[in-house]
């Protein structure tokens, strides 16, 4: 069965596509327009929720036929915006996009591949020389290339370090659709105690929350069974406003300037 659970806030219901992983879905409505309130203040103006539970299926081969189909669905209304997914689980974030992008025709792209083609070094070595700030400067780098691209996926660095945990940060990504992946694990670790993971604050800006059932996430069926739900959700804020891509290319040709 399929239990729902909804946060006081205006919500609609998004019937879940088969998968393996248990997962929460939380939608973030968009702005009217780019620039229509200033930065931050902005981005607090637009909190509308929505959550379900997705039941398990029996067939892994499903997982992929109903990634398949979300991506038909919403292949020409997404009009080529990227999509980008970030989190802790770097494992995740990449192996969804690289699924996603199977089904969409996209390319898919991955920031810890890049800072390494790009600084012709290791993170590791970034970080001893470097420190964080090393790792945010040059994933940051690598964000504001991406920034211009269409029809990519990106998959993003995990473990609270880089660019996309730091909320300053965000704003070469608003061009592109948002995921946080997250799991059972780090919302109940977080909320029995919010500083271990301060980066939770930056992952809130993303348009959609998916919550796994558990922190591994395997590539394949798994994986395709979460780009679905992905995929669910950016159709569901698309029906909500189909001009919401066109929104996000013009904030992009004005210079990704953090008016989103």
């Amino acid at each position: 069965g399929i239990g729902h659970r909804v946060r006081p806030a205006i919500f609609r219901r998004i019937s879940p596509s088969p998968m393996s992983l248990s997962v929460v879905v939380s939608l973030r409505a968009p702005l009217a327009a780019p620039g229509a309130r200033p930065g931050r203040q902005a981005r607090a103006h637009r909190s509308r929720a929505m959550r379900c539970v997705a039941a398990a299926a029996s067939e892994t081969s499903e997982q992929r036929k109903t990634l398949k189909k979300n991506a038909d669905v919403i292949a020409d209304d997404l009009k080529g915006v990227s999509i980008t997914f970030v989190g802790d689980n770097e494992s995740a974030n990449i192996a969804v996009a690289q699924e996603v992008a199977k089904a969409l025709g996209y390319t898919p792209l991955s920031t810890p591949d890049l800072i390494e083609k790009i600084t012709d070094s290791t993170r590791e070595q970034i970080l001893e020389e470097d420190g964080e700030a090393g790792l945010v400067i040059a994933e940051n780098a690598v964000l504001e290339q991406l920034s211009t691209l269409i029809r990519c996926t990106i998959g993003t660095n995990g473990g609270g370090r880089g660019a996309t945990a730091r909320g300053d940060c965000w704003d070469y990504m608003f061009g592109q659709f948002t995921i946080w992946l997250d799991d059972a694990g780090a919302v109940k670790a977080a909320e029995s105690d919010p500083s271990t993971a301060p980066q939770r604050d930056a992952y809130e800006l993303a348009e959609v929350h998916l919550v796994m059932s558990k922190a591994e996430c395997k590539p394949g069926d798994e994986a395709a069974g979460i780009g679905a739900q992905a995929l669910e959700a950016i159709g569901s804020i698309i029906k909500d406003d189909p001009q919401v891509p066109g929104k996000k290319g013009f904030y992009v040709k004005m210079g990704c300037r953090g008016d989103w």
